[in-house]
């Protein structure tokens, strides 16, 4: 899978772009503020349809947007995609609503109307950013976010589960905070339907984690141990709210998925029982994938709490390689890498060390740097070098 061309209007700091993509990715440069991320950022939007900068929508559109038209502000995104498949065209337009400052997505694939859930995916990107070590450093839910993006672009099935998952547990806590004057019978028959499409839902969300994490923590051990030199074994440990025993999780990749989920829809089911009471008195949901997390562990202890800013960037990278080689095996397919600033982080001999793991996969790979030289890698030369002038947001191949 690579992406063709690009383009732009309105998106960011860009009133116009049309950038023709080479096979292979290249490498771009410029001054901070220039675009270079936002470049970077329209690509990982178009295949999630999120932003990895900005939790507001109305950010992504260009201040000046449509102005001098009278109309509306607007961004319109798209790309054209080469797979296996064939060719296709993707696009997404945003709309701002000036009196509520709300955003509307209008998704497009092959020039017809798609839901958003039916248009993830279809470009599949890993994102390299120097953010990223949030994903130790930061809060449970930055992790389970990861896992919920990986996921949701590599399985139609998942983000499925997930949204119907997210609009059951709303239902759920709500009816939680209603039900407190009731006795215990009305209440658990009032919860039936929702327990048991909050296991369904649920249950299949732990399970494709944990497959997910079989395979990928056993890549980013191995990724780590080549980007470091740590003596350290890098470890990672998804810590479900619903009690599992070390036998069922490690059976959990060996078995069928829907002998998995039930065996995990059993221990589901029993935890929701046990805090009931809990869950009435705090008036909220104590149990499922909402509450659950993955543990980053150098050796025994909690990489978080032992490992210096640098191991932490190390394990990262790693894991994100593990994401590459991961989503490869799922899909059969090698994602676009997407790597923003990521080298300026990195003594020259780990640069060394990522360029030389990353030249083991065929994936077309786009890199950038403020500083020129940064790119200027014995591992990148195959790669074009393009410039992106701050003055007019014009990029050149050089």
């Amino acid at each position: 899978m690579f992406v063709a061309r690009l383009e732009l209007e309105e998106f960011r700091c860009f009133r116009r772009l049309t950038l023709d993509v080479p096979p292979f990715g290249f490498r771009l440069f410029g001054p901070n503020g220039s675009g270079k991320t936002s470049v970077i950022e329209a690509l990982y939007l178009l295949a999630t349809t999120k932003s990895f900068r900005s939790t507001a929508d109305r950010h992504l559109i260009h201040r000046e947007s449509a102005k001098e038209l009278g109309l509306a502000p607007y961004a319109r995104v798209s790309a054209r995609i080469e797979t296996s498949a064939g060719t296709q065209s993707i696009e997404i337009v945003l709309s701002l609503d000036p009196a509520t400052t709300s955003v509307t997505k209008r998704y497009r694939r092959d020039g017809r109307a798609v839901r958003a859930m039916d248009f993830v995916g279809t470009l599949r990107v890993v994102l390299f950013s120097p953010e990223d070590i949030e994903l130790i450093t930061g809060s449970p839910s930055i992790r389970r976010r990861y896992l919920d993006i990986v996921l949701s672009t590599t399985d139609p099935a998942y983000l499925r589960a997930l949204a119907n998952y997210a609009r059951v547990l709303e239902q759920r806590n709500s009816l939680l905070k209603q039900l407190t004057t009731k006795d215990r019978r009305a209440i658990d028959q009032e919860l039936a339907f929702w327990d048991e499409q909050l296991v369904t839902y649920g249950a299949y969300l732990i399970v494709a984690r944990l497959r997910f994490l079989a395979i990928w923590s056993r890549l980013s051990a191995a990724f780590f141990g080549e980007l470091s030199s740590e003596s350290g074994t890098l470890a990672t440990r998804y810590s479900s709210s619903v009690p599992l025993p070390d036998q069922v999780s490690a059976e959990i990749e060996q078995l069928a998925p829907t002998h998995a989920q039930a065996a995990v829809s059993v221990r589901y089911k029993e935890s929701l029982d046990r805090l009931r009471p809990d869950e009435l008195r705090r008036g909220t949901t104590l149990v499922g994938p909402h509450r659950d997390d993955l543990h980053w562990l150098l050796g025994d202890e909690p990489l978080v709490a032992i490992g210096s800013r640098g191991i932490h960037r190390l394990a990262v990278l790693a894991g994100k390689l593990a994401e590459v080689s991961t989503v490869s095996r799922m899909t059969g397919d090698w994602p676009v890498l997407l790597l923003d600033d990521v080298l300026s982080e990195l003594d020259h001999r780990h640069r060394v060390r990522l360029l030389s793991t990353l030249a083991t996969f065929p994936a077309q790979r786009i890199l950038t740097a403020a500083d020129r030289s940064v790119l200027d890698q014995p591992g990148l030369d195959h790669l074009p070098l393009a410039c992106l002038e701050e003055e007019d947001r014009s990029l050149r191949f050089e």
